[in-house]
């Protein structure tokens, strides 16, 4: 347990650093995207291949690497935030589907290929689409700082409000064939958790920051919907992390944080919750 919590304050330590000067130069938000890329495609990789399956690294990297250009791409030339999703579904969505078929082609003695050619696929959106959700929130849409805070932090508390709410309260066993240890007194103790601090921050940030006419109550109400539906996505991508690694036949996805496992492992709920981050965003910039 000290372990575990030593590695978390470090860890979060470590975001932050990476975090707080993104503020003055969101590019800092690609860096780190890059960086958490390598060490989520390496564990998962390794993972699959445990798992008997075997995705094309090639394809992977290909596909990443796009992506990321994509937003550099748009950071520098200054487009708009429509423009930058649109073309990550038309370029990364048909890269994906190419994927599904240039794996078959290919391996030609492989029986498996096409399940290997979209699993290849599935690697690639699973690790972008949340990382590039949460580089056009920092780096394309103005005050986006303060929204990525939500959807990158906004799981980890969740994760908080639910282990000591199923530690005191927990009897009923939620999901126990893929997490043996979940609640429901922990789901519904985290997603309550995580709705009253994502309704508290944004209240007392962002409703002030971006000089909002929308009724404070209404407000309240809608971000705390908000912070429930985060709180939800964030146990979702934790048990769709749990599912591989029960099909894969392994523990964690790595050893790189003692106590915690891997980088996967740290972010499994954030690839979930990213997009939500952005979703807030636009809906504040569009209705708000």
């Amino acid at each position: 347990m000290r372990q575990r919590v030593i590695t978390g304050i470090l860890f979060t330590l470590g975001v932050v650093a990476f975090y707080i000067p993104a503020y003055w130069l969101p590019v800092v938000a690609l860096v780190f995207s890059v960086l958490v890329s390598g060490f989520v495609i390496y564990e998962l990789i390794k993972a699959l291949r445990d798992g008997t399956f075997s995705p094309s690294v090639i394809l992977v990297l290909i596909g990443t690497l796009l992506a990321f250009i994509l937003v550099i791409v748009f950071y520098a030339l200054g487009l708009s935030l429509d423009t930058a999703l649109a073309f990550y579904l038309l370029v990364v969505g048909s890269y994906c589907v190419a994927c599904g078929i240039i794996v078959p082609v290919m391996r030609r003695h492989d029986d498996f290929a096409l399940q290997n050619g979209l699993i290849s696929a599935g690697v690639v959106f699973y690790v972008t689409f949340p990382l590039y959700c949460f580089c056009c929130t920092m780096m394309l849409i103005e005050n986006g700082w303060f929204y990525g805070i939500i959807g990158l932090f906004a799981p980890w508390i969740s994760d908080v409000f639910a282990y000591f709410s199923g530690v005191t309260l927990g009897k009923h066993k939620i999901v126990e064939h893929i997490s043996p240890k979940k609640t429901w007194e922990g789901c519904i103790g985290g997603a309550l958790g995580c709705a009253l601090a994502v309704m508290l921050y944004s209240i007392i940030v962002i409703y002030r920051i971006d000089n909002m006419t929308i009724s404070p109550v209404l407000f309240c109400l809608i971000t705390f919907v908000t912070g429930f539906v985060v709180s939800v996505m964030s146990q979702l991508g934790d048990w769709f992390a749990s599912v591989i690694k029960r099909r894969c036949g392994i523990k964690d996805y790595g050893k790189i944080l003692p106590g915690h496992g891997g980088m996967l492992d740290r972010f499994d709920s954030a690839f979930f919750t990213l997009p939500v981050g952005l979703i807030l965003a636009l809906a504040t910039v569009n209705f708000f």
